[in-house]
């Protein structure tokens, strides 16, 4: 026997005819069975309105979910983006001039590479990037040069990483240094309110303290 309530306890309407029956979702307003027959014509048997249906639901619910993956990698860019530029400003002098975190060189944050595709001082993170908890902690971010970052990708055993722990340890500690190794192996992510305050924290608009 039917409820004559839905889900959310508000009362059903009968079919359009006038009898006991509720409606069949897509069949403006009567059941089934006492559909007019242009109308099933129309919609089609009642197997393939229901799958009709779920079709569209399943349709709005992945738009809705590339959408919101949508917002939340242009967020991210953003955030990458204004972090970069929040280093590099920290950590350059009144000349633009930087000394990078690995090898000890110096460079402008304008210099480019040869082929000219990109800059040459970049933001070098000693925990990788995809650790989330830590993308955007500026104590383990420090400018560089794109061929130190380069070789830690590389080589993550290697001496520019190993240069770089040196400095950091110097700086913060070894417990401290040593946790946040141990963050790498910790799966995290990064909400869409979790972006949005490292892009209001990091916006040169606002101000940042260090």
């Amino acid at each position: 026997m039917y409820s004559s309530l839905n889900k959310n306890g508000i009362k059903r309407k009968k079919c359009k005819c006038g009898c006991t029956r509720y409606p069949t979702l897509g069949y403006a307003g009567f059941s089934y069975s006492c559909a007019p027959q242009e109308i099933k014509d129309k919609v089609g048997s009642k197997k393939k309105v229901a799958q009709k249906n779920k079709n569209a639901r399943n349709r709005t619910s992945l738009l809705l979910k590339k959408d919101n993956d949508a917002d939340k990698s242009k967020l991210l860019a953003l955030a990458d983006k204004l972090f970069g530029y929040y280093i590099k400003v920290r950590d350059a002098d009144e000349n633009g001039n930087i000394t990078c975190v690995c090898c000890g060189n110096e460079f402008n944050v304008a210099d480019k590479t040869n082929d000219g595709s990109g800059f040459i001082v970049q933001p070098l993170h000693f925990v990788s990037r995809s650790v989330y908890s830590l993308r955007f902690d500026e104590r383990q971010v420090f400018a560089g040069c794109c061929f130190c970052n380069l070789d830690m990708h590389l080589h993550p055993e290697g001496q520019s990483v190993k240069n770089y722990q040196d400095k950091l340890i110097d700086k913060l500690g070894i417990v401290e240094v040593m946790r946040m190794v141990a963050q790498k192996r910790v799966v995290n992510k990064l909400s869409v309110e979790d972006l949005k305050e490292v892009i209001e924290k990091f916006n040169p608009k606002n101000k940042v303290e260090s």
